[in-house]
């Protein structure tokens, strides 16, 4: 919060809503305010039981000393400082009605003293706990004042938990649910009941609609359990259908949408009423994210197999099959365009869209998406890793105007996993960038110079890749830049890599490193695919590994590409990674079959199944590509039982 000096963040909140009337406050970022405690409940693990009352029970002896000394208050704030309250929270609220109810703490002391922390300080810690405080002496002006505070998202989260003491509970939560927004409505949401006919239909149509997180606003609105009967009784009318499409499609965006209780009568209505009703971007996301979650009648190889909440797999092949025949109108794709001028809703849900349309539009028609975002991580994902080759020209112009000049510091830094925020978004976006350059042999040599002493470490350790790859056309400006980055570099691993791309070995034997182009190699891993057999890499003690440490992961895929002019073995097989690098050999003793296959026209490739390359000859899983080429083709489904036979059908 931006706030004057010597002004409370209680008359911060009060002056800039006259300022900006209206609910919710948009004198916040809803993207962010609030996120830190919000994400910690969701998803963090959080301290211990012994831990969380320890803290709560240290922090009120120190209320205690405020309330009857004031000069303890920076203390206080210290406290509060180290360990936020967010980390111990409902144990607090219990030692505070403890103390309260075992009258160990002066009650009317007690209540100005949280008075004067809601509305008098200028500190976030203590706001929030002059608020859990005031929660247990609900009158109308504690009413006044944990609600003006708790509209504001950084603050919701307290004003729920405070006003768990109101005679009026839920109610003042759904007072909050309709008046702020982001995380704060997410808070809000979280322990909101909608018991009344008039909430229920607020949850339809305004619950899910939210600028934080708006596929956990969606779950939480389907699952509530005083909606089940709502939308057992819900009539699918025009108007109640694109808000039923907005919440299928955030709720089945990134879950699959049959996990949810009354998903099968929800979702047969639905797809029943879309010949009529769908029309708008969010009715097309809403049916592609439902047929996402429906397997293909193959995939059990023709069994119908029951399922939960009254799903069986030949409910998953009607309803997939509706999805198909709506999803072939010819509408849609210029709907989808509309919204990628204009959009409205989460880029990911647009992505996911583009994707199952098969849109792969200008780079000039995705600028609407990153103008809400400069560096967004989905629309990075689309551009640089799945259609870097359609893309890369226009990323590099992209990333050369915009990309901020901290970046390139010229003081690279060693920052750990944990440290990563999203103030790093750019440097992660060059990352790709250098990942792509490298895959398409697309050689940025004063690119790849000029990131050897950026902020970021991985960066520098793209740019050393790259280098490397592209070594036989060095100009005279690389080995002096490569000195200089060795002497300021401050992570002793990318040191190391330094030094290996100038060749200052440790005295012991030069291995070989060596790069096969296999740009017509590339392989899309499939269903119909067969395992044929587990082996190892054989040869790897001749090969400099290190080249590829920490780019090779279990289950990532290899390449395999016959030699058969070799002077040793004629059967023999080179394993790459996917950018050519060659790490050795399929063994001799396991190279007979695959060989013979692959001389007789089989499309083989393999999957890497040891952690990392560092121990010995790494574990690989020979694969046999059995993509049928059009439908209607009959392959053995290596996951099914033994002896099914299963059929490709139509239209999938």
């Amino acid at each position: 919060m931006s706030i004057n000096i010597n002004e409370s963040i209680y008359q911060f909140i009060n002056r800039m809503a006259e300022q900006h009337p209206g609910l919710p406050y948009r004198f916040q970022d809803a993207t962010v305010a609030g996120s830190v405690e919000a994400r910690y409940f969701l998803w963090e693990e959080g301290l211990s039981v012994g831990e969380k009352e320890l803290l709560a029970m240290g922090l009120m002896e120190k209320v205690a000393e405020c309330v009857e000394q004031a000069d303890t208050d920076s203390e206080l704030r210290t406290i509060l400082e180290e360990k936020p309250v967010f980390l111990y929270l409902a144990n607090l609220t219990n030692r505070i009605k403890l103390l309260i109810s075992e009258k160990l703490i002066d009650k009317d002391r007690l209540y100005s003293f949280a008075i004067r922390l809601a509305t008098e300080s200028e500190f976030e810690d203590e706001v929030k706990l002059g608020m859990l405080v005031l929660g247990f002496f609900e009158n109308d002006l504690v009413r006044k004042i944990i609600k003006m505070l708790g509209y504001h998202s950084e603050l919701t989260i307290y004003a729920v938990e405070a006003s768990k003491n109101f005679h009026d509970y839920n109610e003042f939560l759904y007072d909050l649910a309709q008046n702020t927004c982001g995380y704060g409505k997410l808070a809000a949401l979280i322990n909101f009941e909608p018991i009344f006919l008039l909430q229920q239909k607020w949850i339809l149509e305004y619950g899910v609609i939210n600028e934080a997180l708006p596929n956990m606003s969606a779950i939480m609105c389907l699952e509530k359990v005083d909606m089940r009967r709502f939308y057992q009784r819900l009539e699918i009318t025009e108007d109640v259908f694109s808000k039923l499409s907005y919440l299928v499609a955030y709720a089945a965006e990134t879950n699959d949408i049959k996990v949810f209780s009354q998903s099968l009568a929800l979702v047969e209505k639905y797809i029943g009423a879309a010949n009529n009703y769908a029309k708008y971007f969010i009715d097309l996301a809403a049916i592609i994210a439902i047929k996402k979650s429906m397997a293909p009648y193959w995939y059990h190889s023709g069994e119908d197999i029951k399922k939960e909440n009254g799903w069986t797999s030949n409910k998953e092949h009607v309803i997939r099959n509706k999805c198909s025949e709506l999803l072939k109108q010819a509408k849609w794709r210029q709907c989808l365009i509309q919204e990628l001028d204009m959009p409205c809703h989460q880029t990911s849900l647009i992505i996911l869209t583009m994707e199952e349309i098969g849109l792969v539009p200008s780079f000039e028609t995705l600028l609407p998406l990153l103008q809400r975002d400069f560096f967004d991580m989905n629309v990075l994902k689309f551009v640089l890793v799945d259609h870097s080759e359609h893309y890369l020209h226009d990323i590099f112009n992209y990333l050369s105007k915009v990309l901020p000049k901290e970046v390139f510091c010229d003081d690279p830094l060693e920052i750990s996993k944990d440290s990563i925020s999203s103030e790093y978004k750019p440097d992660i976006w060059l990352v790709f960038l250098l990942k792509a350059l490298r895959k398409e042999r697309q050689n940025e040599e004063a690119l790849f110079i000029r990131c050897l002493t950026s902020r970021f470490p991985d960066v520098r350790i793209e740019a050393i890749h790259a280098l490397r790859v592209f070594k036989s056309n060095w100009s005279a400006l690389v080995f002096p830049a490569l000195e200089q980055a060795c002497e300021v570099e401050p992570v002793n691993n990318i040191k190391k890599r330094f030094q290996r791309l100038m060749g200052k070995n440790d005295g012991g034997q030069k291995k070989e490193q060596r790069y096969i182009d296999v740009t017509e190699m590339k392989v899309a891993p499939s269903l119909w695919d067969a395992s044929l057999c587990t082996t190892k890499i054989a040869g790897t003690y001749y090969r400099d590994l290190m080249v590829m440490e920490g780019r090779i992961e279990n289950g990532d895929i290899l390449y395999l590409i016959r030699e058969p002019d070799n002077p040793y073995d004629s059967n023999a097989i080179i394993v790459t990674a996917e950018d050519g690098y060659v790490l050795g050999y399929v063994p001799k003793a396991d190279n007979l079959t695959p060989a013979s296959m692959m001389d007789a026209g089989e499309k083989l490739y393999a999957i890497f199944r040891s952690e990392n390359l560092e121990k010995g000859k790494p574990d690989i899983q020979i694969m046999i590509s059995k993509r049928p080429e059009k439908a209607g083709t009959l392959v053995q489904f290596p996951f099914s039982k033994v002896g099914k036979i299963g059929k490709y059908p139509k239209g999938e």
